[in-house]
C-alpha cells in the first residue's frame, strides 16, 4: 500500500501523504485513536507501534495472525513451563 492509501484506509483525509510521511519519519506521532486506525488498515495490532524491539514486534504480529483458540492454548503452554 501507498502512503495515501494507507490514509485513506484509515480515514486520515487531511494532507494524508504529509502526515503519513511524517509520522513514518518520527516528526509526529499519532494520537491514539489515529494510531488504532492505522493499525486496522495495516492488519496489526496497535500494540505493535508501540513495541520496544524487533522481537517483541515479530511476536505481537505472530500472536495477531492466531486464532483465539490458538492463543488460549498457547497461554496455558506458557503458562505450564513457567
Amino acid at each position: 500500500m501507498t502512503l495515501e492509501q494507507v490514509a485513506i484506509a484509515a480515514e486520515i483525509d487531511d494532507a494524508a501523504s504529509v502526515r503519513m510521511s511524517q509520522y513514518q519519519r518520527g516528526v509526529h506521532t499519532p494520537r491514539f485513536n489515529i494510531a488504532q486506525n492505522l493499525a486496522k488498515a495495516l492488519d496489526v495490532p496497535v500494540e505493535y507501534f508501540y513495541s520496544p524491539d524487533d522481537q517483541t514486534a515479530e511476536l505481537l504480529l505472530r500472536w495477531h495472525a492466531l486464532p483465539k483458540a490458538k492463543r488460549g492454548q498457547l497461554l496455558k503452554s506458557l503458562d505450564e513451563s513457567l
